[in-house]
């Protein structure tokens, strides 16, 4: 819940941002995104979750982006319904991301991107 989150967590509106996860090959849609950790939604090749701990965020929409290796933990990894989707049978999967060990200089580049593409101050604990 958003009181256990240290973090404010944005939503991520398709229509006006397109921000997505570089997994493998593969890009992902980013549902949600803070300074702490990010939601993914996927659709699995197999019905094994996901893996990977090693992340590029990409901005498409805010100058064209990219935080690459942003080392991550899994905190959660569900299945959810495909909304607004017509097709039947399809699964998606939503991951949640946490992020460790990020670098001072990834620390700056995040806030900067949250700051840019949600056009408004970001909770910044250093002075």
């Amino acid at each position: 819940t958003q009181d256990r989150r240290r973090h404010r967590r944005y939503t991520i509106d398709s229509d006006k941002l397109q921000l997505s996860v570089l997994l493998g090959q593969k890009t992902h849609s980013i549902k949600d995104i803070s300074a702490g950790g990010l939601a993914i939604e996927y659709s699995p090749v197999t019905d094994e979750p996901l893996e990977s701990e090693t992340i590029d965020i990409i901005a498409t929409d805010c100058d064209r982006f990219c935080l690459p290796k942003i080392v991550c933990k899994t905190v959660y990894d569900i299945p959810t319904v495909m909304q607004g989707r017509s097709f039947s049978g399809g699964v998606m999967r939503i991951r949640g991301l946490k992020f460790v060990e990020l670098t001072k200089d990834q620390e700056n580049e995040l806030e900067i991107l949250l700051r840019r593409c949600f056009d408004h101050s970001v909770n910044n604990n250093s002075s």
